[in-house]
């Protein structure tokens, strides 16, 4: 019987078959270095739960799956709201969706792993002519990372956001 990542990854595979990021490589290697890039000590059992949830952070909102299907797929509980908490609703904003991950330690260790994949600038998308769009979006990297790393405080969190909303 496959492990508990192995059917973590196989489900993040399958959501993400056929997407292509900005740069042009398959969609599933941004999920597998955001995988790779988180661990918290020596406790095997909450690392693999980490890594499940990393492997698996944008396979509802950017590759159609569902928390009914993570469960199907028999992935625990705390795998399902992590990543449940890291799939960003178009209706909150980007703070709101943030504060409201920072509370629980799997959604929060693999939101760090991600933004630093997002603005790591061998992958980041960067376009001349789009830079009214992509400038704000590398601020709001920036600006969640210094927030769950705990530089800044919530208060001047969502200052900094609403400043990167004004056009």
């Amino acid at each position: 019987m496959p492990t508990l990542l192995q059917r973590a990854i196989d489900l993040a595979v399958e959501a993400h078959r056929g997407g292509e990021d900005p740069p042009g490589e398959p969609y599933i290697v941004h999920p597998m270095r955001v995988m790779l890039a988180v661990s918290q000590g020596d406790d095997e059992h909450q690392n693999e739960r980490l890594r499940c949830v990393a492997i698996l952070h944008d396979s509802i909102e950017r590759g159609g799956k569902s928390a009914g299907d993570l469960r199907n797929a028999g992935m625990p509980k705390d795998v399902v709201r992590a990543v449940l908490l890291l799939t960003h609703a178009e209706e909150d904003s980007y703070a709101d969706y943030v504060v409201r991950l920072k509370s629980d330690p799997l959604a929060r260790a693999v939101k760090i792993a991600d933004l630093l994949d997002n603005a790591d600038l061998r992958h980041v998308a960067f376009r001349p002519t789009k830079a009214l769009k992509d400038v704000p979006r590398l601020v709001r990297y920036a600006a969640s990372y210094k927030f769950l790393t705990d530089q800044i405080g919530e208060k001047d969190y969502r200052r900094l956001m609403r400043q990167g909303e004004k056009p």
